[in-house]
Parts: C-alpha cells; sequence; structure tokens
C-alpha cells in the first residue's frame, strides 16, 4: 500500500499531491517498469542480463530537485548486481533539468516552496492508496 499527501504553501498557493510507495498493481517489479519510459527499461534490461543481480528496490517515491527544488513524484529504482555495482534511476527535474533525489514526507513537509521559497507548507490531505 502507498501513501499520498496534498501540500500546500501558506504565501503563494503553491500546490501538489505526490505519492510515496507501490500499489498492488505494482508490486512486482516487471509490472511497475511498465510505468518507465522505454531508453530507462532498456538500460535497466541491460543491467538485469549482463551480470548478477543481487537486489532490486523499486517504489514510487518523493522527489525534490537538487537545483531548484521543484516537488514530483518519481520512480525510485535501485539495481545491486554484480560483486560491488549498482544502478539507480535518475530522474531529470521538468522544471530547471536538475536531477529528483528521493525523499521522506519528513524532508517533503520541511522543504521551502519551490515558487516563492516560503517555509511552510500546510499538508491538508493524507491518504492510502493502493
Amino acid at each position: 500500500m502507498g501513501k499520498g499527501i496534498s501540500i500546500q504553501c501558506r504565501k503563494c498557493g503553491f500546490s501538489a499531491t505526490l505519492f510515496e510507495g507501490l500499489g498492488s498493481r505494482t508490486k512486482e517489479f516487471e509490472d511497475f517498469r511498465k510505468s518507465l519510459n522505454k531508453k530507462d527499461n532498456e538500460f535497466i534490461e541491460y543491467i538485469l542480463n549482463k551480470g548478477t543481480t543481487k537486489e532490486i528496490k523499486h517504489r514510487n517515491s518523493y522527489g525534490k530537485c537538487n537545483k531548484c527544488g521543484d516537488l514530483s513524484t518519481i520512480n525510485y529504482v535501485e539495481i545491486k548486481y554484480d560483486e560491488n555495482k549498482s544502478f539507480t534511476l535518475e530522474h531529470k527535474c521538468h522544471v530547471c533539468e536538475g536531477f529528483y533525489k528521493a525523499i521522506t514526507m519528513e524532508e517533503l513537509l520541511n522543504s521551502n516552496c519551490p515558487s516563492c521559497n516560503y517555509e511552510k507548507f500546510d499538508s491538508f490531505m493524507m491518504m492510502d492508496w493502493d
């Protein structure tokens, strides 16, 4: 089961609804991969066929851009393979071309508004989804 939250900036009114976790339709990695783009899937397939896969972590995650602070839901994928190799799927920000980093709900709520840089969000709805 996943969780979601709707947030709104107290100052400028910026709002977003973001999700984390897995639903019943994406619990298996192969089903989750259907939501990824072709290029990412091709690279993941290359890694899976290249070596010995040790661990695959996948989920929806709250994401924050490392440049502009934009907040979004991202598809988090981490694959550990061979002896000590690791691949983490990167997501370019649609606002500034920076990269999103997976963050916790606490980090999300403590983020500055990406529109006006105000320091406080109101969370007006928390939800569970499947």
